[in-house]
């Protein structure tokens, strides 16, 4: 209930996924009045859908302005902390949340465990490439971690892409602001020397910034700050291209409605950001999704049908196999 939009997104969002997976069971977390008011306005045609809707009332909502303190003590009632209980008592499978990041971090640490050996869950997403989706760890959890959390991080995002595409070598990269040895922050280079001294890592080295959407890796390593403005700044270039090319096509004249459907729309589409949303936190027992807290309808239903895939591969498990061993 934390997100910028309300709670209309992601109802609208629940009947979609409803009925994409009919065996999805959704626990729709929030001020129980809202909630049951907006489930009576459902149109007959998707009434048979509300009998896998089960509303939690929920009194406290964690703003986004909250101090994490404030959301630890203070707002045990809130829509956050109640649909992380859910999980933690094995009543729910996961959670998605489009609300404080912070918060969730600190939440999810406090009510959910980690896996052995990993100090702190990462943010992880998949942005496109040419070729393939490239799966970025860390986008905004910890904004400096240490060498040894980044490699975590890299044997995390290997098992979790591994098991995704298991025909497939999955190479790891480490961002940095240069290809060459000696340069970066030192936490950085830290980091360079063990992935290089891991034994079960295809560790291809560092990549620069400009080489992460040519496809170079299948895994890209990064601290939680320049993760977070890596993501921000390729959406902010994909709508300002995507408009500009929407633009240009209409002033073609009698060409434009060509130009439209087989240019425009098309990648429009497969560059959409919205079609990407939703960040797990690696690291944890169980699954934690963060949407972004702007998420429209689009991006809470990927969100969503992401978190079912994740489930029905168990890839927290693989996880958990791929760090133990």
């Amino acid at each position: 209930m934390g997100g910028d939009l309300g709670p209309q997104p992601s109802f609208e969002a629940a009947l979609v996924c409803l009925d994409s997976f009919p065996r999805l069971q959704l626990q729709w977390v929030g001020p129980a009045n809202q909630l049951h008011g907006m489930l009576a306005d459902v149109p007959a045609s998707q009434q048979h859908l509300l009998s896998r809707i089960t509303v939690i009332s929920a009194d406290e909502v964690i703003e986004m302005a909250d101090d994490v303190l404030v959301a630890l003590r203070q707002k045990q009632n809130s829509s956050m902390t109640l649909a992380l209980r859910q999980v933690a008592d094995g009543h729910a499978d996961a959670c998605v949340t489009c609300g404080n990041s912070a918060a969730l971090m600190a939440l999810s640490r406090q009510l959910l465990a980690t896996l052995p050996g990993f100090d702190r869950p990462a943010f992880a997403s998949h942005i496109p490439t040419p070729s393939h989706p490239c799966l970025v760890v860390d986008m905004g959890a910890n904004l400096a971690p240490t060498a040894e959390q980044l490699c975590q991080y890299a044997v995390a995002g290997q098992a979790l892409e591994q098991a995704l595409q298991p025909a497939q070598t999955v190479k790891v990269g480490l961002l940095n602001i240069a290809a060459e040895a000696g340069k970066g922050q030192p936490e950085v280079q830290q980091a360079h020397g063990l992935l290089q001294a891991h034994s079960e890592l295809n560790y291809h080295g560092f990549v620069e910034p400009q080489e992460v959407f040519k496809g170079r890796v299948n895994v890209l390593v990064c601290d939680g700050y320049a993760g977070n403005v890596l993501i921000k700044s390729a959406e902010g270039v994909s709508q300002m291209l995507a408009t500009a090319m929407y633009h240009h096509a209409q002033q073609q004249g009698d060409d434009s409605d060509i130009l439209q459907r087989k240019m425009v729309k098309p990648l429009q589409v497969r560059f959409d950001p919205r079609k990407l949303n939703g960040a797990f936190l690696l690291g944890l027992q169980s699954l934690v999704v963060k949407s972004h807290s702007y998420a429209d309808t689009t991006a809470l239903v990927a969100a969503i049908t992401s978190t079912v895939q994740y489930l029905e591969m168990q890839f927290t498990q693989h996880v958990a196999d791929a760090i133990t061993e």
